[in-house]
């Protein structure tokens, strides 16, 4: 696997994820 895929699908995983967890406490806050 080429190391600039690996860095995209990386960069890609963490803002997917830094997206949900905003989205979980921003649920949270308003909750």
């Amino acid at each position: 696997m080429p190391l600039s895929l690996t860095g995209s699908y990386s960069h890609t995983y963490i803002e997917i994820t830094y997206r949900c967890d905003g989205l979980t406490r921003t649920h949270k806050s308003k909750s």
